[in-house]
């Protein structure tokens, strides 16, 4: 008689330990917060600086003087810094800077060594036309 005075038990009340038929109860997951975010310093401002251009800045390509380089004075090397100069704005297109910016700085060298090479050949030229027009005797007038 007793026992129909008893109240039911609750639905969260624990009746034992779970049998091999029944998966032992999972506890609810507690939702947490994300932690803050941590302060971090654009990437132009950190404390190091690369020895190449930053991926903003695309390297001088040289590509004119190298074309006036090749016509009027030296052929050869000319030829060289006009392969380099258009390779700079290839590599920069496809993210490799720091090939963009290594083929800048040949193209630059074969520009000035081209530059170079041809003052010098004209230098002599004009030093091979003054000796002989110096050289040459004037005939006696009759």
């Amino acid at each position: 008689m007793s026992e129909k005075n008893q109240p039911p038990p609750p639905d969260d009340e624990d009746w034992g330990p779970a049998t091999p038929w029944q998966p032992p109860p999972v506890p609810p997951i507690q939702q947490q917060p994300p932690p803050p975010p941590q302060w971090q310093p654009p990437f132009h401002q950190q404390g190091w600086q690369s020895p190449y251009p930053s991926p903003t800045t695309t390297p001088q390509t040289y590509l004119v003087p190298a074309v006036l380089v090749t016509l009027f004075c030296f052929l050869p090397t000319g030829i060289a810094a006009i392969v380099f100069s258009s390779q700079v704005s290839s590599k920069s297109s496809v993210g490799d800077f720091a090939g963009a910016a290594k083929a800048s700085q040949k193209a630059r060298l074969y520009v000035v060594v081209s530059l170079l090479a041809g003052v010098l050949f004209w230098v002599i030229m004009i030093a091979i036309g003054m000796s002989t027009s110096s050289t040459t005797t004037s005939m006696p007038a009759p």
